[in-house]
């Protein structure tokens, strides 16, 4: 795998639209076999779509822009973050990903050394924007392509960012969550979310109750992957899960 050129890849792309092999292989000198190999892994990550002799970016599904995701259920989001920041202690390492929920704990962490990798640079810049470079917070972006429009970095090399990292805690939004586990509409950042899982000691999923008992695209993890599961109020779907013999899942309810 070549994290670099797959970066540059999607580079050009979000410039042209579509990219067709012969273009490739001028662009970044690589033989028609490497790029075909490019393509179809940037297709299997759910990155960009198959056409004929090339790619394009793939289509988000009907998913809303974050910016009207972000306004839905604002206040339950931002009382979810502040019970989820309760969780942390002085010297917590913590991986924060890109969802419109866990993007409230910028206005909420508490007053001790943290530090935070993520791949939203939004997230980011609301964390820099409050501490004002006086901080006990130290932020670590992933790095990889910044996809259009999101704020998210995505892709190979983000991935190969979180799996430099070892944390005390993975801090994640959810699209859905059913007895199956918690899914995402966002298939640009599974991949990445399922590595901050993998390498956290403990993961917190932090979602408000509209999520319970929906699928959304993609499937994250299994509720026996998680830790705490942080929500406004209890739901049917909510209390299945908190009588679920031997699944060793938290609820906490801000109500």
């Amino acid at each position: 795998m070549r994290p670099d050129r797959h970066d540059q890849i999607l580079r050009l792309l979000a410039e042209t639209g579509t990219l067709h092999v012969e273009e490739a292989v001028g662009r970044f000198a690589a033989s028609p076999a490497t790029i075909r190999r490019d393509f179809n892994h940037l297709a299997e990550s759910g990155l960009v779509q198959r056409v004929r002799g090339g790619i394009r970016m793939a289509n988000e599904g009907g998913m809303l822009p974050f910016t009207a995701r972000e306004v839905q259920h604002a206040d339950e989001k931002l009382e979810i973050a502040r019970r989820a920041s309760r969780l942390l202690s002085e010297g917590d390492v913590i991986f924060v990903d890109g969802g419109t929920t866990t993007l409230q704990l910028a206005q909420c962490l508490p007053p001790v050394k943290l530090r935070i990798i993520t791949n939203s640079l939004t997230l980011a810049a609301a964390i820099e924007s409050r501490t004002a470079g006086r901080g006990r917070w130290e932020i670590f972006l992933t790095g990889g392509f910044l996809f259009p429009g999101s704020g998210l970095l995505v892709g190979p090399s983000a991935q190969a960012g979180i799996v430099q990292y070892h944390a005390n805690w993975a801090l994640l939004s959810a699209g859905g969550i059913t007895e199956a586990g918690i899914f995402n509409d966002n298939e640009h950042v599974v991949e990445s979310e399922r590595l901050m899982i993998k390498h956290a000691d403990r993961v917190a999923v932090l979602a408000d109750d509209s999520k319970f008992g929906h699928h959304a695209m993609r499937h994250i993890a299994d509720l026996d992957e998680l830790d705490v599961l942080v929500t406004n109020r209890q739901t049917t779907t909510s209390q299945k899960l908190e009588n679920q013999a031997g699944l060793g899942l938290r609820l906490l309810y801000t109500k």
